[in-house]
């Protein structure tokens, strides 16, 4: 039996210590399941409770819980996890000759949040044509006809580094030997991953904290009378 999560009823929110978190969750299989857990497409635990501490990595994390058949949970079934939402914009475009003769290479442009307009002012990457001087199009080269009729083109691809949920707007724009511009070609790429959890308070342990309303502070009720209140505080979650 390959790996399953369609018995996995609920997973609770995880409990991190350091380095280690602590996982649990409800299944409808039946009793002696054996369970795979899987850190970032790595299997980092198995065993037929359904709780279980793995050690967690710095940086974005995902989590796959599942079922496997017996004599199976030491197997890697990490190819057939179910794909991850990706927190990177990946961007792929036709570029050659058919822009001009002279083609140095081009410019990649973004946003510092999402819908917050494309700032042209400073590139996120600046990409050679042909790397070497070497021209990778021509008669023969390339793919015919991707450039226009009879002409030629390349693919160039480039990709974000970690991206908040949201849409992102981009600009690709070819420049030549001389540093003359071209048309930016603008795309949009819509990000959906879960929230990052709160930030760490400066002990580096808690992400959350807590106060007391007591006597004599205004609060719910009366001021000055009735039981203290608690109040709960937590830093905004981190950016990727």
């Amino acid at each position: 039996m390959p790996f399953s999560q369609s018995s996995i009823t609920e997973v609770f929110p995880a409990i991190v210590r350091g380095g280690q978190a602590f996982l649990s969750w409800t299944d409808a299989a039946s009793a002696g399941t054996w369970f795979q857990v899987y850190i970032n497409d790595t299997l980092a635990w198995h065993g037929r409770s359904t709780s279980c501490w793995v050690p967690i990595p710095s940086g974005p994390v995902h989590i796959d819980i599942g079922t496997v058949g017996p004599g199976e949970e030491q197997t890697d079934f990490s190819e057939a996890l179910p794909p991850a939402p990706s927190r990177r914009a990946r961007l792929s475009w036709l570029g050659g000759t058919f822009e001009g003769a002279d083609i140095a290479g081009f410019r990649v442009y973004g946003e510092s949040s999402p819908g917050g307009g494309i700032d042209y002012a400073i590139a996120l990457a600046d990409i050679t044509a042909y790397p070497g001087g070497i021209t990778t199009d021509g008669f023969g080269l390339g793919g015919f006809g991707l450039g226009g009729i009879g002409a030629v083109a390349g693919t160039y691809t480039w990709t974000s580094s970690p991206l908040d949920s949201g849409t992102w707007s981009f600009a690709v724009q070819p420049y030549d030997t001389a540093g003359n511009l071209g048309t930016p070609q603008i795309t949009a790429i819509t990000i959906s991953t879960p929230p990052r959890e709160p930030g760490l308070f400066p002990d580096g342990l808690t992400r959350l904290g807590y106060s007391l309303l007591g006597y004599g502070q205004v609060g719910y009720g009366s001021p000055g009378f009735g039981l203290p209140e608690v109040v709960l505080n937590w830093n905004a979650s981190p950016r990727a």
